[in-house]
């Protein structure tokens, strides 16, 4: 609806770490190619490294400058990212970390 009234100044993100609740997007509904689906309904579609805040801010830059359409930024993510017990372990989707592994992560991330 947005791309057919020519909606703009509508900017949205898609964190695309390609987990749901259960397991991977791939096995349970593959969304691939996600990219071209955007595109196919008429949004302006940027891809970035959604852990690179400079690349985060360029986009949206970029994307305030897009008239006559609605703007998809695809961030790709990785779940857990830097803490080595939890990245692309989708286990921890959903579940609080116990208490000794937030301190265990937080010492990673320092």
């Amino acid at each position: 609806m947005a791309a057919h009234h020519e909606v703009d100044h509508l900017i949205a993100f898609l964190d695309y770490n390609k987990f749901q609740l259960d397991d991977s997007t791939k096995n349970i509904c593959d969304m691939e190619p996600v990219v071209d689906k955007w595109k196919a309904f008429r949004w302006h579609t940027f891809e970035i490294d959604g852990h690179d805040v400079k690349q985060i801010l360029h986009a949206v830059e970029k994307a305030q400058k897009v008239k006559d359409e609605p703007v998809m930024i695809i961030a790709h993510t990785v779940k857990g990212k830097g803490v080595s017990f939890m990245e692309g372990n989708n286990a921890f989707h959903g579940v609080a970390p116990t208490a000794e592994e937030v301190q265990k992560a937080l010492k990673e991330l320092s």
